[in-house]
């Protein structure tokens, strides 16, 4: 793994982490969601596993991890994947980004202003707006979600959660010729299975839906079924992005 840092437009130091097992041609890029972080061991596990087939660029948004910066839930973290994706467009010929919850969200707006950038988008519990999401984190199972994700270098620095923000279930529509993948648990207690199915929806073809049965909120399925959310993953990136070089 090779740490590097990059510099998004408003100034915002974002920490990358590269993790390479050869000279791929083509990489995924990671964002994780509100509270988590590239460093945790699930983060670290899921870009190893993904290493193995492409190269992983794996991200914090500002506020998060070793990025500088407070978060904004969406309203500026579109400019952090900006300067990641402008770093790894001059390295990779072809690009796949994965988004976990907010992260998801934030991709897709950001993929929505540089149509043609990337060409595989897997989003992983992405709510359709932050406005929509139920915020029912008091439920045994959201409580339960919670403290699993608790693990060492997760983390937020909050900024103002009252910008205005992009709303993705609008945002999806505007990327024409990106190759999506939904997935999403059905006993998702932080954001409702109804997000993705909205998503979907709204999003133009190719595009894909896959709900988990039983399965809970963002990197939790990875977590809890490793191998099948790997090979889920890199059975649709192998479908646009090329082979190991």
């Amino acid at each position: 793994m090779t740490p590097h840092q990059v510099t998004s437009e408003d100034g915002v130091a974002i920490s990358v982490a590269c993790y390479r097992d050869a000279a791929h041609q083509a990489a995924v890029i990671i964002c994780p969601g509100f509270f988590q972080s590239k460093e945790t061991a699930t983060f670290q596990r899921m870009s190893r596993v993904l290493a193995g087939t492409y190269d992983v660029v794996a991200m914090d948004f500002r506020g998060h991890g070793r990025s500088g910066g407070l978060y904004t839930f969406s309203a500026r973290e579109t400019a952090d994947l900006e300067a990641v994706l402008r770093w790894a467009a001059a390295r990779y010929q072809r690009l796949g980004v994965m988004g976990f919850s907010m992260g998801g969200a934030i991709a897709i707006n950001a993929l929505a202003r540089h149509p043609g950038t990337v060409r595989a988008l897997v989003a992983v519990s992405a709510p359709s707006s932050f406005e929509a999401i139920e915020f029912k984190f008091w439920t045994p199972e959201a409580l339960r979600t919670g403290l699993q994700g608790l693990e060492p270098d997760a983390g937020c620095r909050l900024g103002n959660p009252l910008l205005p923000k992009e709303r993705p279930v609008d945002a999806i529509q505007l990327c024409r010729g990106l190759h999506t993948l939904f997935i999403h648990g059905t006993r998702d207690a932080i954001v409702s299975v109804r997000h993705s199915h909205r998503l979907y929806a709204a999003a133009a073809e190719p595009k894909r839906l896959e709900i988990i049965q039983g399965g809970g909120h963002a990197e939790a399925l990875f977590r809890d079924g490793p191998a099948r959310f790997a090979a889920l993953v890199l059975s649709w990136f192998a479908q646009t992005l090329p082979s190991p070089a």
